[in-house]
């Protein structure tokens, strides 16, 4: 809120003008989960493709576990969090450790950086972790666009497959993770450019459902 003030004239009784307040109309900021969508669901699909035996784990998955994954869903959430939006930031917030979390483990094995390589059984708890952390979210997606849901069951599917896969040692769990994950990270990718579209024509585009319930007081 800006304040102007105005100088007593000279002579003049010195009684202080009151300052006349203007209300500036508030700076409109941009949604952000269209980007944050993107960052997951592109760099899921990445992974999964690698999962599913299209081609071997490397330095791409990673430079995209980092930047797009985590970097620029992490930007996403503080953005979430100048909105007020307290699910966009705990959902892309928690997304962009989840992503740089596990880049930071692969990286950090392969250069030898820790003294005792993490196993199998540690790696599927830290799965499974993420998973419970998706089925949260999704519950808390119940009253958003539908499709936000179909994306965070598809995760918490995702990441269970992975974690008993891990677990059981199991390549062919693997490789259906693999594929379960690309139509995860598509969900996310359609998510992403429907509520692009549909913002940015004014329209409805591309659909993305009611939600499952309705919030309080709708």
């Amino acid at each position: 809120m800006a304040q102007i003030g105005f100088e007593t004239p000279t002579g003049a009784a010195q009684t202080p003008a009151k300052p006349l307040e203007v209300q500036l109309p508030p700076t409109p900021l941009g949604n952000p989960a269209p980007l944050g969508l993107l960052g997951y669901g592109m760099s899921t699909v990445l992974l999964s493709l690698a999962n599913a035996g299209v081609y071997d784990l490397g330095t791409m998955i990673l430079a995209m576990a980092v930047f797009f994954g985590g970097i620029a869903q992490l930007v996403v959430a503080i953005m979430a969090f100048r909105r007020g939006e307290t699910f966009a930031v705990t959902a892309f917030g928690g997304y962009a450790f989840l992503w740089l979390t596990f880049a930071f483990l692969l990286i950090g094995q392969q250069h030898g950086w820790w003294p005792v390589a993490n196993s199998a059984t540690a790696v599927g708890w830290y799965l499974f972790v993420w998973a419970v952390f998706s089925l949260g979210m999704m519950l808390g997606s119940l009253v958003a666009p539908r499709v936000l849901t179909y994306v965070l069951a598809l995760t918490v599917l995702l990441l269970l497959l992975l974690a008993v896969a891990y677990w059981a040692g199991s390549t062919t769990i693997t490789k259906v993770a693999g594929w379960e994950g690309i139509v995860t990270g598509a969900s996310a990718m359609y998510a992403a450019f429907a509520f692009l579209l549909n913002e940015a024509l004014g329209r409805t585009v591309l659909a993305v459902g009611k939600p499952v319930v309705s919030a309080a007081g709708g």
